[in-house]
């Protein structure tokens, strides 16, 4: 029989490896993502010829159903552990590719969207939640920041692929060959590689009895718990402030001339920033707390964003992709981490679901109100409205948000006001 030190050295490798394995797996659900972030936008414009008023409603159907997706996933991961749920959401991939590829037509990108929300709902929520079971407390921060850092490098990286790719007329083709090959090493590595974590240290009793209702951890962390509403709202400003980055910038860049590579560069440093910074950015919230890095972010997302429309030129509006993106790295993995400080172990994927479904909610609200936007006051003033918006929501954080790193932890139930 084995020494208690010694188990307790195996249980600690085997839970580094399994989280490096989970980092390696969002990698790829970042590229899943990041195929579109250029490609999309112009097909709609060059391709399908999409006005404004619904340009963005592909960017809507993802935002609606990764959000409503998040919610189900956080509970059921609770219930039948983390695995099965990672594992759908690769499955969900498969449709996505085949509509992509098959049908040109523009429903079929919306529809190829709503599998792409289901993909990431489900799988980018379960490497969250799987990787806060295999870390200590103190390391939450740190874990947030590798997971959000490897997944948008994972995007930075496949949006400059899918503008090479897609350069020259291949719009339609290349780009979702590539999407193909990342669903099918995202799948095999979450069958071959990754185990369940639900069990391990740090995830908490297994026992239904000791769950919170779901009635009041929705209501909670909607807007009830003065940290976790907050932390909501925060996160729906920022994937507000990404659907402009995402569905407006491009159309913006293309009508100031830019080529499809030299677009795909610019959200490339706007993803790649974004990435490289969140390694160093979750972990300094372990030292500093969440709040200042949060409040801060937010400022410079805003900032970045009215950069865009205020300088003229590919330095100037790099240079503004880089600012949005240190940003993002700033807010991102330390919403994630501040909601994590409040949430007790058995209910954190329920509560990480409450909190994701508003947070990615802004897609949806994004995709159908900035589209609207745009067919009533153009892009530039939409993006300025976005802008506003997001420099309000700063504020709104300095004020209301309590800072959750110092809050005391209950290990019964999850912190209530």
């Amino acid at each position: 029989m084995a020494r208690p030190d010694r188990t307790d050295a195996v249980n600690r490798r085997i839970q580094r490896g399994q989280f490096w394995w989970l980092a390696a797996n969002v990698l790829l659900v970042g590229a899943t993502l990041g195929v579109e972030r250029t490609i999309v936008p112009l097909l709609g414009r060059d391709i399908y010829h999409i006005g404004s008023a619904v340009a963005l409603t592909f960017i809507a159907s993802f935002g609606l159903t990764k959000a409503l997706l998040n919610l189900s996933a956080g509970r059921w991961s609770d219930r039948v552990g983390r695995l099965p749920i990672l594992r759908l959401g690769w499955v969900a991939g498969i449709p996505l590719v085949i509509l992509l590829m098959t049908v040109h037509q523009w429903w079929a990108v919306v529809a190829a969207n709503v599998f792409l929300g289901a993909n990431q709902g489900l799988a980018w929520t379960m490497t969250v939640t799987a990787q806060l079971d295999v870390v200590e407390p103190g390391l939450r921060g740190l874990a947030m920041g590798i997971n959000e850092a490897m997944g948008y490098l994972g995007v930075a990286g496949a949006t400059v692929a899918a503008g090479v790719l897609g350069a020259g007329g291949h719009l339609e083709t290349r780009p979702f060959v590539f999407t193909g090959g990342v669903v099918a090493i995202g799948l095999a590595m979450s069958l071959l590689v990754i185990r369940e974590t639900r069990t391990r240290p740090g995830s908490g009793p297994a026992n239904p009895a000791n769950r919170t209702s779901f009635s009041a951890i929705f209501h909670d962390a909607t807007w009830r718990h003065p940290a976790l509403g907050t932390l909501t709202a925060g996160g729906l400003l920022n994937k507000l402030a990404d659907t402009a980055a995402w569905g407006v910038l491009p159309l913006y860049l293309a009508r100031q001339h830019e080529a499809v590579a030299a677009i795909s560069v610019i959200a490339g440093i706007y993803g790649g920033v974004w990435g490289f910074a969140q390694f160093g950015t979750g972990l300094l919230s372990d030292h500093t707390g969440r709040k200042p890095l949060i409040v801060v972010g937010l400022v410079l997302l805003g900032g970045g964003l009215a950069g865009m429309v205020a300088v003229v030129g590919t330095t100037g509006w790099s240079i503004a992709a880089g600012v949005m993106g240190l940003g993002m790295a700033l807010v991102y993995p330390v919403l994630n981490a501040a909601v994590a400080d409040v949430a007790a172990p058995q209910d954190r994927g329920a509560i990480l679901g409450v909190y994701r479904l508003w947070r990615d909610g802004g897609y949806a609200v994004g995709g159908l109100g900035i589209g609207l936007l745009m067919a009533a006051v153009g892009i530039r003033w939409s993006l300025g409205i976005v802008s506003g918006l997001v420099l309000a929501g700063a504020l709104f954080l300095a004020l209301r948000l309590p800072e959750t790193y110092r809050l005391p932890q209950k290990e019964g139930r999850h912190v209530r006001s």
